[in-house]
C-alpha cells in the first residue's frame, strides 16, 4: 500500500548517537537512512522495515545540499516515498559540522 506524501518536512542533525556504529567514512545517504529509520519508528511509533534513498550521495561538500528520493518500508508492509534533503553546514568560519537532514513525514495512519 501506498500513501500520498503530507506536507511538512522533519528536519534532524545527523549526530553521533544517530548513526551509531558509522564512522566518518560512512557514505552521506547511508547515514541519512539510518537516521529515517530511526526516527520515523521513534517519533511517529510507526517500525519501519527499511529506508532505500537514491541517488547515493558519498558525501557533500562544504555548503551543499543533495537531494533524494527515498522508499521507506514499513513491518505492516505499506511504505511511502519521502522527498529528502542532506545539507552540509560547513560555510564560512564554521567546521566540523554535522550534515542536516530533512524528509518529508510519513502520512497519517
Amino acid at each position: 500500500m501506498s500513501f500520498p506524501r503530507r506536507a511538512g518536512p522533519v528536519v534532524i542533525l545527523a549526530s553521533l548517537a544517530l548513526v551509531a556504529g558509522c564512522g566518518p567514512d560512512n557514505d552521506a545517504y547511508v547515514a541519512l537512512q539510518n537516521a529515517m529509520k530511526e526516527n520515523i519508528t521513534a517519533k511517529d511509533h510507526r517500525p519501519v522495515r527499511s529506508v532505500s534513498c537514491t541517488p547515493h550521495v558519498h558525501d557533500t561538500m562544504r555548503e551543499e545540499t543533495a537531494h533524494l528520493k527515498c522508499v521507506v518500508v514499513f513491518t505492516d508492509g505499506s511504505s511511502y516515498t519521502a522527498n529528502a534533503v542532506i545539507r552540509n553546514q560547513n560555510s564560512g568560519g564554521r567546521h566540523n559540522m554535522p550534515d542536516a537532514y530533512s524528509w518529508d513525514r510519513p502520512p497519517s495512519q
